[in-house]
């Protein structure tokens, strides 16, 4: 498009923009996301999370794309790292943090699963040494419902949202979900309640140059005060959902 005279390309963008082509990428996007969700390889045992995790609305949040290199920090049972190895297909790759659940790499079920060793976040910068993936090379870093646990073991250090920064690609993305607190009680309650409140969040996160880009709000209940402990809820409890774009 280098010699592509201007008209054509006012036309091209024009294009681009249109209500039409926005709902036929977003048309595409939901397919992509149901086509993993529906995958028949899927665990059954995740199925039974699916209505209060609502994976549709919150992979289109993600806006992971197939071919993305991904970073998911405290992967855990590994609910999301498989839904996230369908969404990126064969061409990309999902690098799992803390992935305890080892059955779902057996026989190379999610060839495009990398687990990486059980490092301390504190210790972070061995953990993207070993992804060997050069720095702004990310397309996507997903944390999700671990924040507030990474405050609470002390894991935290001064240099974690940078290093993720400085991963990611420009446009780059990173989302956090977690259980809600109440607006303005920063860690309080991440021992007792196992919440974080998302304002405390923004500011640590865009503190160090990453931009809020769109907040979800499928996961919200407004029936929970914020009063009681996350797991009274049985995963209806009130949470959030932050993305935050790479400059």
């Amino acid at each position: 498009m280098g010699n592509a005279k201007p008209h054509v390309l006012k036309l091209l963008l024009a294009i681009m923009l249109s209500p039409l082509f926005l709902l036929q990428a977003h048309a595409s996007k939901s397919e992509l996301y149901q086509s993993a969700i529906e995958h028949p390889e899927r665990l059954a045992s995740d199925l039974q999370y699916d209505e209060a995790r609502k994976p549709l609305e919150t992979l289109l949040f993600t806006q992971i794309n197939e071919g993305d290199k991904v970073v998911e920090l405290g992967a855990g049972g590994g609910y999301t790292t498989e839904l996230l190895s369908w969404v990126v297909g064969t061409t990309g790759k999902v690098y799992a943090h803390f992935l305890y659940n080892q059955q779902r790499l057996a026989e190379e079920r999610l060839a495009n699963v990398v687990s990486l060793k059980q490092h301390h976040l504190s210790q972070h910068g061995k953990m993207l040494e070993e992804l060997k993936v050069a720095d702004g090379q990310l397309d996507g870093i997903v944390i999700f419902y671990i924040l507030h646990d990474i405050y609470l073991n002390e894991e935290m250090n001064d240099d974690l949202f940078p290093t993720l920064l400085k991963a990611l690609k420009p446009g780059g993305k990173l989302i956090i979900l977690d259980n809600a607190a109440a607006i303005g009680s920063g860690l309080a309650n991440i021992g007792d309640l196992h919440r974080i409140d998302e304002n405390y969040v923004k500011q640590v996160v865009m503190v160090e140059g990453f931009e809020l880009d769109a907040e979800l709000q499928s996961l919200r209940n407004l029936a929970d005060d914020h009063t009681k402990p996350w797991g009274d809820f049985k995963g209806q409890q009130d949470r959030f959902g932050l993305r935050f774009v790479k400059p």
